[in-house]
């Protein structure tokens, strides 16, 4: 299965969901911390992306 560029962030979004369950989005937050101190805009804003995705799908109650 291919996903678009569309779909990356909500399957990340939804793996990290079930990985690390309530503890997603801290997880993430300290991806884009580490990214942030070396500089790499690119990767903060996929990780900016992917906390969004993990933030709806929290509210709807949804990892699938």
């Amino acid at each position: 299965m291919t996903l678009t560029q569309e779909q990356i962030p909500w399957g990340a979004a939804s793996m990290l969901i079930r990985t690390h369950g309530d503890h997603a989005k801290a997880y993430a937050d300290k991806r884009i911390s580490a990214l942030t101190a070396i500089g790499d805009a690119d990767g903060v804003t996929t990780w900016k992306n992917i906390v969004n995705c993990i933030n709806q799908l929290s509210a709807t109650g949804s990892s699938n």
